[in-house]
């Protein structure tokens, strides 16, 4: 009893580490993942004892009365083989999507297959063994009668995450991007100035394309910069000012100077043929603000 009280307390520990909403989501996939498993199972079951009636009635294959009358011509192929596959690509679907959706939740970014290598019993490697069959075997046999449980998914999520709460995980990674923009890792010296309300970008930070485009990109340094200032606006990962999504995309801009008319914070963009590109704020403390929040120091 002592050890089922442990368990179960660790399940609430990790249960109250992530919002009511994840909760919700991990536990009606839990629910559709395992109804799934049960499905595929009975599938195996019938399967197999539509086989064993058609044997019976014609023998087996090498019999001069057979026909394999449950072979599917125009619809998908059923095999016992199939079903098991089916079931054991179950389970690092699971966990690929558990993960999807906590890197997309939260904009962190966690391998599902590390988790899955974790999780799931080791795939048998070494045909030359003498045992191989038996190892074989006994590895299906585990991922057939395997339920993973969203919990540990989120343990080895949370575990990745070297500590940090999901918000703080996905500030570290967005500042870890906006730092690498905007200083050069070999000098330790920054790609940007600033001059009381507005910071300058000096490198290749934007592209001019001349006749017959005479259009304007914005380099991925920049992009990276420009996630962190939609965040230093909103303060979400989700919700983006008017005007920035068509920045993210490889999307060409007509004219340099780019108007932030909704925000707040940043007041405007300005491109240059030399590749140069400068933020404009509000005021210089916001300036300073974003500088000290997004960009840091050396390293």
């Amino acid at each position: 009893m002592e050890l089922l009280q442990k368990f179960a307390a660790v399940e609430v520990q990790t249960d109250r580490r992530i919002a009511e909403t994840d909760k919700n989501y991990c536990e009606r996939h839990q629910k559709a993942y395992e109804a799934a498993i049960s499905s595929f199972q009975e599938l195996a079951f019938f399967w197999e004892d539509m086989n064993k009636v058609q044997q019976e009635l014609l023998g087996g294959k090498e019999s001069s009365f057979f026909y394999n009358y449950l072979a599917s011509h125009n619809g998908p192929s059923i095999s016992q083989a199939a079903i098991n596959n089916h079931i054991e690509a179950l389970h690092k679907d699971f966990i690929m999507n558990l993960t999807y959706y906590f890197n997309s939740a939260y904009h962190v970014s966690v391998e599902s297959s590390e988790i899955s290598g974790v999780l799931l019993p080791k795939k048998p490697e070494g045909r030359w063994q003498d045992n191989y069959v038996e190892i074989c075997e006994a590895y299906q046999a585990q991922m057939q009668s395997l339920v993973v449980r969203y919990q540990d998914v989120v343990d080895q999520i949370i575990l990745r995450l070297d500590g940090r709460s999901f918000s703080e995980q996905a500030f570290y990674e967005l500042f870890a991007k906006c730092h690498s923009a905007a200083w050069n890792d070999s000098t330790q010296k920054p790609k940007f100035e600033r001059k009381k309300d507005t910071l300058s970008f000096t490198g290749y930070f934007c592209r001019f394309r001349g006749w017959p485009y005479n259009k304007w990109e914005v380099c991925n340094s920049m992009k990276d910069i420009l996630y962190g200032l939609a965040h230093f606006e909103t303060d979400s990962y989700r919700v983006f000012p008017v005007g920035f999504s068509e920045l993210f995309r490889y999307h060409e801009i007509e004219e340099p100077l780019v108007e932030f008319p909704t925000c707040k914070k940043v007041k405007q963009m300005k491109l240059f043929k030399n590749n140069r590109v400068d933020l404009k704020f509000h005021s210089p403390q916001l300036a300073e603000q974003f500088v000290n929040k997004y960009l840091g120091t050396a390293s």
